[in-house]
């Protein structure tokens, strides 16, 4: 099995864990609050937290999978080699925007490391850096996309 392969089925594990938590915690929300006579107040922000990584561990793997929200009605439009070099430019775009995003979040992380989260206690650096998990997967999955376009676009000579 090789290394993304690996990371993969972990992302895939991880997201899977974080849905299941989040349900679990939103279900236990609902219940307290209807059938019992108070409801724990960190259950909200369990949630929040639980929804933030799954989001942001999920990202890399939709880059890979491209499940990601696009507009394709122009793509379709377009012949094979056309298609291959505008999602080559979206992708470059996406590397971009997700370097930035990686290179900002380290001081962001940095400011939030000293604040706790209110109900849980947890510190904030461990949710920020879902910040920075999700623009180095996107930007890992993205690089590993972008070359597998460039070698479609030397096959198709």
């Amino acid at each position: 099995m090789s290394g993304f392969n690996r990371l993969d089925k972990a992302l895939e594990w991880a997201v899977i864990g974080s849905f299941i938590l989040m349900i679990l915690t939103v279900c236990l929300q609902v219940f307290a609050r209807y059938a019992l006579p108070w409801s724990p107040p960190w259950t909200e922000e369990l949630a929040r937290f639980c929804f933030i990584y799954m989001v942001s561990l999920g990202a890399g793997l939709a880059i890979k999978d491209r499940s990601y929200v696009n507009v394709d009605i122009l793509l379709e439009s377009m012949g094979p080699k056309q298609r291959i070099i505008m999602d080559s430019f979206i992708l470059l775009m996406i590397l971009m925007l997700m370097g930035l995003m990686l290179w900002f979040s380290i001081p962001l992380i940095k400011i939030v490391q000293l604040q706790l989260s209110a109900s849980l206690k947890v510190n904030m650096a461990l949710i920020y850096f879902s910040m920075f998990c999700m623009s180095a997967l996107v930007l890992l999955y993205g690089i590993r996309e972008f070359q597998k376009n460039i070698n479609r676009l030397r096959n198709s000579r």
